[in-house]
């Protein structure tokens, strides 16, 4: 392995701006084309929206209604959006995107820092060709945030650990400070976690350590220089309430209790790991072998330490959810960098199985989206969409041929390009059409917008931002009815399944369509 000095834009820049390039080309194009609908997406643009309208940057509101989910970062940056570019798609997305190039750099600067430029290109080209990695950086959500600073902070504590350098050490407060404004305590525990059992694998876990050299009194002040005054600002705007629901229901519970339905297997977050990273993790069995390997070296042992901090924390976690282990993506990508970056024609062989195993994986991907759509009511007659992904195969092909050749820069260059170029389609023809055919595209223009609107049960909260209305949600009949009662004309959004009660009270059903990849059905009534 080895480590570089001080940053060098000038040195080799040409990868840098490759980088950039490359990212720019990921992110940004095509970025307000899908509609919002997305449920976490669409509740958080509409609650930008409704503090923009506002101008309130204390309380996060949705439907009028307190929103506790997460702290507002993500608000902030969503509300600029809305400042220069007006309330769309696009200004809700647009910081998610930069925040995703900033990412990508971020990345590259500290990994050219300690394993060279070419392993560090290699590592941002792992993350550049990940699909939910592209995805993640095109919704309006708090994750980007997230994965930028988190991803930074650990990056600079490494850093200063290294070289003693102290502008590292501040770097990795300020980034934990803002952090805590993107999505909350895991934002300063799982870093914490981190570093103790690094210095405990590098046998330099002393009072002088943690008390002299990290300085945490100084950090606890510069990050609660940062993130407590909002926190102290929103406890007193809401009495209390805001705190309460953040930390007792949306920190403690979605750790001990599956939240609305995101459940499932322990297993989950290493699958979310595995198929997040693609196409590149098909190497990750050799990546590891390679960190064993190389445990010795730092930034090896600080990068499979944070990998397995995430993989255990989240699988122990009872809501299992794709992007609670992407902060870690940087760093399981800089062992695949770093494993690439170091394989000769001598072990061409060791990535032929891999290789194989990945053609059969892209010859199947084809049939089984096409299956997938094919019987998903909503979309079934957009099937043929599936066809794009056949370059997926015929790339793997192409790189198994060049492996046979001992080309090793072409296989990573073909199967970089071909996921890259695919994520491109993805959000430009794709995505956009598959979720424009959502039930609140559909629907949502049968709906007079001068008229009041209510919900029977459950509905979507996108037609909150494409109506930019505020919904009366009625729990039931007893309840819509006094509603109606003052308001007569109001259209009422609910389900399929609320149907027959409606018609009983005279209304009848004007637009439904299934929700994409879930079993209800949104309608639209009003009164016959």
């Amino acid at each position: 392995m080895q480590t570089k000095g001080r940053f060098n834009l000038s040195e080799n820049n040409y990868y840098f701006i490759v980088v950039i390039v490359l990212a720019l080309f990921a992110y940004f194009p095509h970025l307000g084309k899908p509609p919002i609908y997305i449920y976490d997406g669409a509740k958080n643009a509409q609650c930008a929206r409704e503090m923009y309208e506002r101008n309130n940057f204390i309380v996060p509101v949705f439907n009028n209604e307190l929103r506790t989910d997460k702290p507002p970062l993500h608000l902030f940056f969503m509300m600029l959006g809305y400042k220069l570019f007006g309330v769309t798609p696009f200004s809700a997305r647009f910081f998610s995107a930069l925040f995703g190039v900033l990412t990508i750099a971020s990345i590259y600067l500290f990994a050219k820092r300690f394993i060279g430029i070419r392993a560090a290109f290699l590592t941002a080209l792992v993350l550049l060709a990940s699909m939910n990695f592209t995805l993640e950086f095109h919704w309006s959500v708090p994750d980007p945030y997230l994965i930028f600073f988190l991803t930074s902070a650990l990056f600079s504590v490494l850093t200063y650990l290294q070289t003693n350098e102290k502008t590292f050490l501040w770097l990795f407060y300020v980034c934990l400070g803002v952090g805590t404004i993107a999505k909350g305590p895991v934002a300063i525990a799982l870093p914490g976690l981190i570093v103790i059992i690094y210095l405990i694998t590098q046998k330099r876990l002393t009072l002088k350590t943690l008390f002299v050299q990290l300085q945490p009194f100084l950090g606890l002040f510069i990050v609660t220089t940062i993130a407590l005054p909002w926190y102290w600002l929103v406890h007193r705007a809401t009495n209390g309430a805001w705190t309460y629901g953040f930390f007792m229901e949306h920190n403690l519970q979605r750790f001990s209790t599956k939240k609305e339905g995101h459940g499932g297997s322990y297993l989950l977050t290493l699958a979310y790991i595995l198929i997040g990273l693609l196409p590149f993790s098909i190497f990750i069995f050799q990546s590891a072998r390679f960190a064993v390997k190389n445990f010795k070296e730092p930034v090896i042992s600080f990068s499979v330490i944070t990998a397995l901090v995430f993989i255990v924390f989240f699988s122990l976690s009872k809501t299992q959810l794709p992007n609670y282990p992407m902060p870690a993506f940087a760093f399981i990508a800089l062992l695949i960098g770093s494993w690439l970056n170091q394989i000769t024609v001598q072990s061409v062989a060791s990535i032929k199985v891999s290789l194989w195993i990945y053609l059969l994986l892209m010859l199947a991907l084809p049939g089984a989206l096409k299956i997938v759509i094919s019987n998903e009511p909503s979309i079934h007659n957009l099937s043929y969409l599936s066809y794009w992904f056949v370059l997926l195969p015929t790339s793997a092909a192409i790189a198994l041929r060049f492996a046979y050749k001992n080309k090793l820069s072409h296989v990573i260059s073909t199967i970089a390009a071909s996921f890259i170029i695919m994520n491109f389609l993805l959000m430009g023809w794709i995505y956009p059409k598959v979720y424009s055919e959502n039930p609140v595209e559909k629907s949502y223009r049968f709906i007079d917008p001068n008229r009041p609107i209510a919900s029977l049960g459950k509905y979507n909260p996108a037609y909150n931002f494409a109506l930019n209305k505020v919904i009366t949600i009625c729990s039931d009949t007893a309840a819509l009815k006094k509603f109606l009662a003052q308001n007569p004309g109001a259209a009422i959004i609910s389900r399929k399944t609320r149907q027959k009660e409606l018609e009983t009270m005279g209304y009848r059903k004007i637009a439904e369509g299934k929700d994409i990849f879930e079993p209800s059905v949104s309608a639209v009534f009003i009164k016959k």
